[in-house]
């Protein structure tokens, strides 16, 4: 049975599983100016849906399945840049290992502009109402003094039970586009924390408010 999914502005799948694996050496994924290419996420999200099908005991690549962005997991309508990257990073990886992705943010009619000819959106009401999906992929992301936890899991979106789960970790270094160690003195919830010195506090996502 398909399961009938409304879409709302503030629909959000989100999950978390706790366990820990080891990403690949950082040094291997420099460039010639010292910092890591964006292409680390795709290499995250590569390896969580590597061990998601791995565990998998339900899905069939013929069941709809659709991708929910990464939230982070203290707030779970907390979305950023990196979690948007790996989003699509991971319905590329589903969709490359032969799984029938959905895409949930296809227009129902292409927008001509002088922009450009858009078909994409993120504007709820010019998607459509009911999308027929069996399955969502689901994750959080969690920060630590070194870097990321990422945390996802498959439900059957049915009965919301658990039929794959899976965790990655990257250090800083590896997603230096996205995360960057903490400064010296950073502020958290209106109070201002000073520590020895840079890096003993929690790692900052870069483009947020310090």
């Amino acid at each position: 049975m398909f399961k009938q999914m409304k879409l709302l502005p503030l629909l959000l799948l989100v999950g978390a599983c706790a366990a820990q694996t080891s990403g690949p050496d950082p040094m291997s994924l420099q460039h010639e100016y010292g910092k890591p290419p964006r292409s680390a996420v795709n290499h995250l999200a590569s390896r969580t849906v590597l061990e998601l099908v791995l565990n998998n005991d339900a899905l069939r690549p013929s069941q709809p399945v659709v991708v929910a962005t990464p939230v982070m997991v203290g707030n779970m309508q907390d979305v950023n840049a990196l979690g948007q990257q790996l989003q699509q990073g991971m319905m590329a990886e589903l969709h490359n290992r032969h799984f029938n992705v959905v895409d949930v943010n296809v227009a129902e009619a292409m927008r001509i502009t002088d922009a450009g000819n858009l078909l994409l959106s993120r504007d709820w009401r010019l998607l459509p109402g009911d999308v027929l999906v069996e399955y969502g992929l689901v994750s959080t992301m969690s920060l630590d003094i070194h870097g990321l936890q990422l945390n996802a899991r498959l439900i059957d979106l049915g009965n919301n039970r658990v039929v794959s789960a899976a965790s990655a970790y990257a250090s800083y270094q590896e997603l230096g586009a996205y995360l960057t160690a903490s400064q010296k003195v950073v502020s958290d919830k209106g109070l201002l924390y000073r520590y020895e010195q840079p890096g003993y506090g929690q790692v900052q996502m870069l483009g947020d408010r310090q």
